[in-house]
């Protein structure tokens, strides 16, 4: 199958791979938020260049940057890119950013409440997340928990996503997208950016965890460019993973891994299993979102059971929660987003 055809919304469940990766954030997480016990990150230990958490979030921007820089092909309109972006990012981040600091905070805080909710980082919280000037910390807010202070941890890479967005649309404005070989050359360099200790391009990202997101969100674009040129089968997919095995001593062996891997689960995608799969509902934002709080809340309150016991609780949790962000939130912003759209068309 061309990725062309795998890119049509009928023929794909990337989203089954969203929510996998969301709950890989939940798992690799617990590790540090509730420490003490014997296991340890599966993902970590097998790989060692990456655990789980961090190789979902570069999962992710990988998706990101196939769906979204297709879609933006597609349709060619930068402002109903806009609008879908504003309202697919906003409305359930500001949900969870505010009910962290009002309802949230008040309970877990070590404050009274009339000291919380008088204390100027606590309304600040809400103000400077929602501008994408990213805060962890509420007043008083689980400082006796292992992991001391982060209410919300997974938040970092949210403005990350959106800058991505943003350098995707100016591309995509400046004609750069109608050109295969220039964009080709951009998104190559912007891959390349970590090889050289990201001098050229991303200089302020000097995290391992944030400096390769980018070149992921870029390989995602590439194959966006080329997913009339680019098949999708078991056969492309083992030569990706012969290539990852023989430069698997190479110092940039996690190139290969993650190419290979971001092939195969668009592959896994398109296969049947994952399509009798597909979710009636995409929750794996809303789980991305609130995963942190409800491991740190758990942790709280069951810190003596465990890393596992943190994992399973938190999912059951996380998992109603990111339905319920879902149908109240995200699914009627998104039919929102999509009215403006069609009126301004109009």
């Amino acid at each position: 199958m061309k990725l062309a055809a795998a890119l049509q919304r009928d023929n794909n469940n990337l989203d089954l791979f969203r929510l996998i990766a969301a709950c890989m954030v939940i798992y690799g997480h617990a590790f540090a938020l509730a420490p003490g016990g014997s296991t340890q990150d599966f993902v970590g230990s097998t790989l060692g260049f990456d655990y789980s958490g961090s190789l979902a979030v570069k999962i992710f921007f990988f998706l990101s940057g196939l769906v979204v820089t297709n879609s933006l092909i597609e349709k060619g309109d930068p402002l109903r890119f806009v609008i879908a972006r504003v309202f697919r990012i906003w409305p359930a981040f500001l949900v969870v950013v505010t009910a962290s600091a009002l309802i949230l905070g008040p309970l877990m805080s070590n404050l009274p409440p009339s000291d919380y909710f008088g204390h100027p980082d606590t309304f600040r919280y809400i103000r400077r997340n929602a501008l994408m000037n990213i805060q962890f910390m509420l007043p008083g807010v689980f400082e006796d928990n292992p992991y001391k202070g982060a209410v919300n941890g997974s938040l970092w890479s949210i403005p990350l996503e959106v800058g991505a967005y943003i350098v995707l649309l100016g591309l995509f404005m400046l004609g750069v997208l109608k050109s295969r070989l220039l964009a080709l050359g951009i998104f190559l360099l912007i891959a390349l950016d970590p090889l050289v200790g990201n001098r050229l391009l991303f200089t302020w990202l000097g995290e391992p965890e944030l400096k390769l997101l980018p070149p992921c969100f870029a390989f995602g674009a590439i194959l966006a460019l080329y997913k009339d040129h680019i098949r999708v089968d078991a056969r492309a997919i083992l030569g990706a993973w012969l290539l990852y095995y023989l430069f698997r001593h190479s110092a940039h062996n996690f190139y290969f891994f993650y190419a290979a891997l971001f092939l195969s689960i668009v592959h896994l995608a398109t296969t049947t299993t994952a399509l009798r799969l597909r979710p009636k509902a995409d929750i794996s934002y809303g789980v991305y979102l609130w995963g942190f709080p409800v491991q740190q809340v758990m942790a709280h309150h069951f810190a003596a059971h465990g890393v596992v016991a943190n994992q399973l609780l938190s999912l059951g949790v996380t998992l109603l929660l990111g339905l319920a962000s879902w149908h109240l939130v995200e699914k009627r912003c998104i039919a929102l987003g999509g009215t403006l759209t069609r009126r301004w068309a109009n």
